[in-house]
């Protein structure tokens, strides 16, 4: 049987290290990239994630995000 704390997958041990980011702040930052590369509008973020992460609304870890978290 594992010990609670160790970590149970390598994406479980990274996501340690990005703590401060969530899904929404990696979209719309490789979004970003893409369009600047490419100056393609398919590459840009969604306007709806974008005003989303902009808000704050980032998922349970803010406790809102699409939906609601208690």
């Amino acid at each position: 049987m594992q010990d609670r704390k160790s970590p149970r997958s390598p994406w479980h041990r990274q996501s340690r290290h990005t703590t401060d980011e969530t899904p929404g702040h990696r979209a719309t930052r490789n979004a970003a990239q893409l369009y600047a590369e490419y100056k393609e509008p398919l590459y840009a973020a969604p306007p709806l994630l974008q005003r989303m992460v902009d808000a704050g609304r980032l998922g349970r870890k803010t406790g809102s995000g699409f939906y609601p978290y208690a």
